[in-house]
């Protein structure tokens, strides 16, 4: 009783400081140039996301065959597949760590968006930081946990949908989301510069994005401010009587009403699966997600199984990120034109295309430019689909749980993740890691987009601030 009456009064003091904090931040003018300054840092985190979501993929061969083929593992020799296969169920630990996340990020709907936005960077940063340093796989491992923990973060996919105009919303972030992509042209320039034709040097390349992680957390903590839409939802929240507030809470509990009106992961499930239209969206992204293993993480390693020297892989991965941002920046204006739900539909058959493409390439050995650019279309448009369903789904709900159902969405979704790497395990001991891909991808994508085009409906031009 001592303990709950303790907490009571802390969560009351911590919520009268935080009232009194907003309102000063409210009558506080941003000034003419923070918006600004707002779009150059979240460009400069997306760049670093881009890099810290795609570093450890694009040496994947490099360290497998170190850790399992030229080296042993837990008192055994690996054949490349076997250890790749390894690799890939000893990595699922660290998603148990998104199971965790969900609950994380949902603390933005209560703390704000800046010290969200804060941790994860400086979050990803260190977790390049180990993995640099790394003398083992289990280190390794560690980093890489580290990494898969903050770098879906989307805290500033949040604070563009909440501060962009709601006419040019798509188009701002596809830029942003465009420039970030546009970055990932660092990894074959650090490949170049630092591994040569040397695939032993792969650690070095962790360095450089590390080191800029960590500048990028300070530079959030020091030149950004909560979102407007935060600071007023939450400022009338907490400016009802706390007693009011608790007695209410109480009365819902017993009544066993979904709380709508208060933040929290699993009221943000309830929601979404009280909702016909969030329910088939859901239900869509998570078919969707079992593709992206096989979409996302053995490009590189079915390059190097095909033959291509690390020279050649280096070359495709130039022309990569620039297909995948050119899409990107055209994606947003295209979603706002003919909508969310056409472009999604889109991406999918193109990202179906451009994978077989792909693996017809590798196995005949075309131009390695020529391969990088179909790696870029498959993946990029993949990447835009998959975006755009977490933005219609923001597009959906209500401003006092949008974190808190971007978290459970991200949580949901482990299903569809856990499926696709489990096919990809298996399927891996017994056929080419690119038919492996293949055969897990183009089911997935396909249904996915079908049921999405049938069963959800459009958000386009959406006023965020009118949705109950």
């Amino acid at each position: 009783m001592k303990n709950t009456k303790r907490n009571i009064l802390r969560t009351k003091a911590f919520e009268e400081r935080q009232l009194v904090s907003l309102q000063k931040k409210a009558a506080k003018p941003s000034g003419s140039t923070y918006f600004l300054v707002l779009l150059v840092i979240i460009a400069l985190v997306n760049i670093i996301d881009e890099v810290t979501s795609n570093l450890s993929v694009s040496v994947q061969s490099s360290f497998v065959t170190e850790f399992f083929v030229n080296n042993p593992f837990l008192g055994k020799y690996y054949t490349f597949e076997e250890g790749l296969s390894l690799h890939t169920s000893v990595s699922i630990i660290s998603y148990v760590l998104g199971a965790i996340t969900p609950f994380y990020k949902a603390l933005a709907d209560k703390w704000g968006r800046k010290p969200l936005f804060a941790i994860s960077t400086l979050g990803m940063g260190v977790g390049l930081l180990i993995i640099y340093f790394s003398p083992n796989y289990l280190v390794f491992l560690l980093g890489y946990a580290v990494i898969g923990f903050f770098f879906g973060h989307d805290i500033q996919i949040i604070y563009i949908l909440e501060e962009a105009p709601d006419k040019f919303r798509a188009a701002i972030y596809s830029v942003l989301k465009a420039l970030g992509i546009f970055g990932v042209v660092c990894i074959p320039l650090l490949r170049d510069a630092l591994m040569g034709d040397d695939a032993s040097l792969w650690r070095r390349i962790f360095l450089v994005p590390a080191v800029a992680g960590i500048i990028a957390a300070l530079l959030v903590v020091i030149f950004t401010k909560d979102t407007k839409v935060f600071i007023a939802e939450r400022t009338a929240y907490l400016s009802v009587p706390f007693e009011e507030r608790q007695e209410r809470k109480l009365r819902e509990k017993q009544e066993k009403k979904a709380q709508r009106n208060q933040s929290g992961v699993f009221n943000a499930v309830k929601y979404i699966f009280s909702n016909k239209d969030t329910k088939s969206l859901i239900i869509s992204h998570i078919i969707f997600d079992a593709g992206m293993p096989a979409i996302a993480l053995y490009y590189e390693s079915s390059m190097h199984i095909a033959g291509m020297s690390t020279s050649d892989i280096t070359k495709s991965m130039f022309v990569l990120p620039i297909v995948y941002a050119t899409l990107t920046l055209f994606s947003g204006f295209i979603a706002d034109t003919i909508g969310r739900k056409k472009l999604i539909v889109g991406a999918g058959v193109l990202s179906i295309t451009g994978f077989i493409l792909f693996a017809v390439g590798i196995n005949n050995l075309w131009n390695p430019y020529l391969i990088g650019g179909f790696c870029g279309l498959y993946q990029g448009c993949y990447w835009i689909g998959r975006d755009y369903m977490n933005i219609m789904m923001t597009e959906k709900v209500p401003t006092d749980i949008r974190a808190s159902v971007v978290g459970a969405e991200g949580l949901l979704v482990i299903i569809g993740l856990a499926v696709g790497y489990l096919l990809a395990i298996v399927g891996m001991l017994a056929l080419p890691v690119w038919l492996t891909c293949l055969l897990i991808a183009v089911p997935c994508v396909g249904v996915s987009v079908v049921m999405l085009g049938f069963k959800v409906k459009e958000t386009k031009g959406v006023n965020l601030d009118s949705i109950n």
